[in-house]
């Protein structure tokens, strides 16, 4: 069984994006990772837009980057909390670095997100669940389909890269344009049900998150890509 070394956020965060090349002299039975339970402020970014309520929708647009050492926060009800960030994970292991890009909910909020169920992967998450627009999204789900919990992070995208620099992309949301990812937020100990719509444009390391909404009816079902009522 491989012997896995995780290092603490304060020494992980030494490993800036100009040094990524670094990682792949650490031993092969090594891993590192820049993982936190809850990001510093280091490369933060709160996603703002311009918000609408559409008859009982509420939509915010915007057009922001998730990518390495760079980070984003969604208040997605507007009550000054954050309920997700987004977020990279660098690890090395198995003679690759890998860059992902995580969806996590913020820790006790009652957020949630939903993930592919068929494989667990290194950094305590699942791969995050691309959805078509029109999607129905609310408390049941599709097949090998789960909502989350707080201690489960959506992996969107895995870049892994070996010795010589050659670089692979890995996930389910590889390449695609304006998919989502159902999101369950809490509002007054009530579930309320949205959505986030990201892209992946092929062999980019970064993704593009370009809008989330959600409906102001608890418990009632939103479809994927739905601005209005």
């Amino acid at each position: 069984m491989k012997k896995y070394l995780i290092m603490a956020l304060s020494a992980a965060f030494l490993f800036s994006s100009c040094k990524k090349e670094a990682n792949i002299q650490t031993k092969p039975d090594e891993v590192l990772t820049t993982i936190p339970a809850i990001p510093t402020q280091e490369g933060q970014q709160a996603i703002t837009g311009v918000t609408a309520n559409n008859n009982g929708i509420i939509y915010t647009q915007f057009n922001q980057e998730l990518s390495y050492n760079k980070f984003l926060t969604v208040d997605a009800n507007g009550d000054g909390k954050n309920d997700f960030y987004f977020t990279s994970v660098l690890i090395y292991g198995d003679g690759l670095s890998h860059l992902y890009l995580t969806a996590s909910p913020v820790s006790k909020n009652g957020g949630m997100l939903q993930l592919d169920d068929r494989q667990e992967l290194v950094t305590n998450g699942m791969w995050a669940k691309p959805l078509d627009a029109g999607s129905d999204i609310g408390p049941n789900v599709g097949a090998n389909t789960i909502w989350s919990n707080f201690m489960i992070k959506g992996v969107a995208l895995d870049v892994a890269e070996n010795e010589a620099r050659v670089k692979s992309f890995n996930g389910l949301w590889v390449g695609k344009q304006d998919k989502y990812l159902a999101l369950r937020i809490r509002i007054n100990n009530n579930n309320h049900y949205g959505w986030v719509r990201i892209s992946h444009s092929a062999n980019e390391e970064r993704m593009v998150l370009t809008g989330y909404a959600y409906n102001a009816v608890a418990g009632e079902i939103i479809k994927a890509g739905q601005t209005l009522k």
